[in-house]
């Protein structure tokens, strides 16, 4: 071979494989502040450098996820008696602000629009940007949850937050470490809290997020040794530009991949995953198996664009940076814009011979319609599956969906398989069942896969313990226990683990029962329902003293636990005869929870002492109407009847009593003497 055409073709292989290298291997650079070790260093520093970037950023929806009250000009409307009624739990909501400070009010009517119960909570923190909806949340002793009404910009209204049209959990549903990582930047989460924030909570998602913790570079750039142009790449801080699509798309799904469950692999978290990494490396999603179809989710971007012909045919060429800019709002970028991306690949001359196609057309209004999401009421969003003959579902179609009866079968969106891939799956199934869908059918399956797993990986600890949640909430509680009790030789600081222990040895042993709630106290000594459980050990032992101790330490922590309040109560009436503190206690209750049964029965019973019967009679039919087989609160009734001379309508009460509790001897008795 002529040595100068050798030349060439060396030369040539070498350029290939240089190019290879960038276009299809960049993630092998080695990005130092990947290490565990380099820490986080604030938008404050980012924008040292690069304040005009930054001021863009703050003004898109990421950069005004997570604020305080005051942080960002009010979009809502405040109007007085602008109200939402839940007709699921007779409560209704309105939305306050004084001054300013926002707060969210709780209250219930009698039948005559008696305003009989109201509760008060001030909002701490605002979650969403305001585009579509704002959420709002409230804080006590760092413990974080959302609030029950939410502010729909896209109508102008007010309702009940999203998932609370299903359940309302009041003022108690718990924004997890997962919740808080899409929304806000990083902050210190305590473990074996479920919702608990420690340090001061951040505002907004920071740079670091998609650049990963800046430490390094920022040492890196204010050194007076710094050397200009030293490499190609600066590996002190990822840019995602420089990364493959696959892990530029991970970088986005780590929030914009909504599935119906995500499980984190052993030991890791959301803070774990550092861009350049493999999402998958830290956790798997698992999406239902009948998609594609045509709901979606308001944080379905990711999995939704992967489902799209333009991003399969272009092998790595499209990312979500193909047409968002992370740094500037969407708003900012006008239709031809977007059109001009997808005129990048299909020419215009083709599509100008397409009967309604017009190449000054909006590509996305027809390919990406706007629909109403599946999972949150009153949101409308761009679906990022692109494709033809597109349907869209709005708010009723889509809470048909939600209402489904079928079951869900899932599966891994990354399809990666590992000795846990099965553990992984069955441990989603047991969430899904508790947090999703109250089917047994997703037990049984968990059980199936998570046995199946741990043939493979017996000692898997997140396994175990799962499985012994399966069997617990299947009423299995023997084969819970020493599934639990594995766990804890495991992992001795597995702290819910001693917990459920606990909880499970209450009826059957109960030192056993109170040397597991210690352990759990000593993992995490601020957790109030561990201290509240303890109490009710401590209780049985007849340690009223400690018991007491006990329950008071759950409220403090927690000063809206209206169980703890009932349970203080309860010593002060039933142990201590104190009237006056235990009424003040079983109020406290019903204020923070106005259905709490054992509360209004309790207060029916003081009533009755003080011979206040109208009041013994008004609390004990707000029980019944809650549930009817409440058999106490009939024995209650029975009694105003009797003190009023109501003989035949006290016989009543007695009859409906001794129905639900046929060997009530001192019911029966009493309504012996009367039929005599």
């Amino acid at each position: 071979m002529n040595s100068r055409i050798y030349t060439a073709v060396i030369a040539l292989v070498f350029a290939s494989l240089f190019l290879y290298y960038i276009l299809f291997n960049r993630t092998r650079v080695e990005y130092y502040n990947l290490a565990s070790h380099v820490s986080y260093v604030g938008n404050e520093e980012c924008a040292y450098c690069h304040q005009d970037i930054y001021n863009s950023y703050l003004r898109t929806g990421m950069g005004r996820s997570f604020y305080k009250p005051n942080n960002q000009p009010p979009i809502e409307k405040f109007t007085p008696g602008n109200h939402i009624y839940d007709h699921k739990t007779n409560l209704y909501y309105e939305a306050i602000k004084d001054g300013k400070d926002y707060f969210q009010v709780e209250y219930r009517e009698n039948e005559k629009g008696v305003r009989v119960h109201e509760l008060k909570r001030k909002v701490d923190f605002i979650v969403g940007s305001g585009n579509n909806n704002r959420t709002y949340l409230t804080n006590v002793n760092g413990y974080i949850h959302e609030m029950p009404i939410t502010w729909y910009s896209e109508k102008a209204m007010w309702d009940l937050s999203p998932g609370y049209e299903n359940i309302n959990m009041r003022f108690n549903r718990p924004i997890v470490e997962e919740c808080m990582h899409c929304h806000n930047g990083y902050n210190s989460f305590e473990k074996f809290s479920v919702n608990r924030f420690t340090n001061k909570i951040s505002e907004g998602i920071s740079c670091e997020r998609c650049h990963g913790p800046g430490q390094l570079h920022v040492q890196k750039h204010k050194s007076p040794t710094k050397r200009k142009n030293e490499d190609a790449i600066d590996r002190t801080i990822v840019n995602p530009a420089h990364l493959s699509a696959d892990l530029q798309m991970d970088v986005c799904r780590q929030c914009h991949l909504q599935g119906e469950i995500s499980v984190f692999k052993s030991g890791k978290s959301s803070t774990d995953f550092r861009p350049a990494m493999k999402l998958s490396a830290i956790k798997t999603v698992f999406i239902e198996d009948q998609l594609p179809k045509g709901d979606f989710r308001i944080a379905s971007h990711g999995g939704r664009l992967s489902l799209s012909a333009c991003f399969v045919k272009s092998n790595g060429g499209m990312t979500c940076t193909t047409c968002h800019n992370p740094h500037e709002p969407v708003q900012d970028r006008k239709r031809d814009y977007f059109n001009n991306q997808c005129l990048s690949c299909h020419q215009p001359q083709r599509l100008s011979k397409i009967e309604s196609h017009s190449v000054q057309g909006d590509c996305v209004r027809c390919h990406m319609k706007q629909g109403a999401t599946e999972d949150i009421l009153h949101v409308n969003f761009t679906d990022h599956w692109i494709r033809k003959n597109i349907k869209v579902l709005n708010d009723s179609e889509n809470k048909v969906l939600r209402e489904r009866e079928q079951p869900v079968n899932l599966i891994d969106f990354f399809d990666e398989k590992d000795d846990a891939s099965d553990i992984r799956k069955g441990i989603a199934y047991v969430n899904f069942y508790e947090n999703r869908h109250n089917d047994l059918s997703y037990l049984k399956k968990a059980v199936l896969l998570l046995n199946k797993g741990l043939e493979r990986k017996p000692n898997h600890i997140e396994g175990n313990y799962n499985l012994a949640r399966a069997f617990q909430l299947q009423g299995k509680n023997k084969k819970s226990i020493v599934l639990y009790k594995k766990v804890a030789q495991l992992d001795p600081n597995h702290m819910w683990s001693m917990y459920q222990l606990g909880r499970l040895y209450l009826d059957q042993d109960l030192q056993q029962s109170l040397s597991y709630l210690l352990r759990a106290i000593n993992l995490n000594v601020d957790n109030a329902k561990v201290w509240k459980e303890y109490g009710d050990a401590l209780l049985l032992t007849e340690n009223i003293k400690e018991a007491q101790r006990a329950y008071n330490r759950a409220v403090k922590i927690d000063p809206y636990f209206a169980t703890a309040y009932n349970k203080i109560g309860e010593l002060e009436f039933y142990k201590n005869s104190d009237l006056e503190t235990a009424t003040f206690n079983f109020l406290k209750a019903i204020q923070y929870n106005p259905d709490h049964l054992f509360a209004m029965h309790n207060m029916a019973n003081i009533a009755i002492i003080e011979k206040d019967f109208d009041a013994a009679e008004d609390y004990s039919k707000r029980v019944i109407a809650n549930d009817p087989t409440f058999s106490a609160s009939y024995g209650t009734l029975a009694t105003v009847s009797l003190e009023r001379g109501k003989k035949e309508e006290a016989k009543a009460f007695l009859y409906k009593l001794i129905s639900l509790e046929p060997n009530n001897q001192q019911a029966l008795s009493l309504l012996r003497g009367l039929n005599y």
